[in-house]
């Protein structure tokens, strides 16, 4: 499983350093998102800690663009991953979004998507693992998560979502050092926060450096 810390943006400075503690712990790339519609800085960030950290992992959810802004920047920058909200995949089926996106991720298989499927926020999805196998079936990464920030799925959603992916899933919600190895081999990669973090733009280097430890030990 490959833990991915969502990096909340501030500025600059604070993201770089940020991401400097998710390498000294192990983890194998990081996420950056901004609350705050800096968009623009955190993609320069994300490029800038490509050339820096070139052997890390680096993505960005874009929320004040589209996913298509999203995965032009990401390709523009050689950036590793594109995560969003709403990709354009569920239970029902594929809108022409996604049918963009799937284009898109089989024209540029180096660019890893991360759909969001029954996922927070979003209406419930009826059919979880139907959910994420169509995600996957497009070419994406099915990201799911508990019913909002911090707080943890059911352990059998992952199992049977994971079961109809053959593990290709990730976890965006509620992973913490107590609970990872519980999820961990139903999980390809979690995209964690609240359960690492000191507060909303400070990682907390001895709980990641746990967390990366005990995601990759036996339960």
């Amino acid at each position: 499983m490959l833990t991915l810390p969502v990096i909340h943006h501030l500025d600059r400075e604070t993201s770089i350093s940020e991401a400097q503690v998710a390498r000294k712990c192990g983890a194998d790339g990081v996420f950056l998102i901004s609350h705050h519609g800096d968009d623009d800085e955190i993609v320069a960030v994300a490029s800038e800690l490509k050339v820096y950290m070139p052997e890390m992992k680096v993505g960005i959810n874009l929320l004040s663009r589209s996913p298509k802004e999203a995965c032009a920047a990401a390709l523009e920058h050689e950036l590793d991953m594109v995560w969003a909200d709403h990709m354009g995949v569920n239970s029902s089926g594929v809108d022409p979004l996604g049918f963009w996106l799937a284009e898109f991720a089989k024209e540029h298989p180096k660019i890893k998507l991360f759909a969001s499927v029954a996922f927070k926020y979003q209406a419930v999805d009826p059919k979880p693992s139907l959910a994420a196998a169509k995600a996957k079936q497009m070419g994406f990464i099915p990201t799911t998560s508990g019913s909002a920030t911090g707080s943890a799925p059911e352990v059998s959603k992952i199992r049977q979502m994971s079961h109809a992916v053959n593990r290709d899933l990730a976890v965006a919600s509620g992973m913490t050092p107590e609970n990872i190895q519980g999820y961990a081999p139903f999980l390809a990669y979690s995209l964690v926060s609240t359960g690492i973090s000191k507060d909303e733009y400070h990682i907390d280097e001895e709980k990641l450096c746990e967390f990366v430890v005990k995601s990759k030990a036996r339960p």
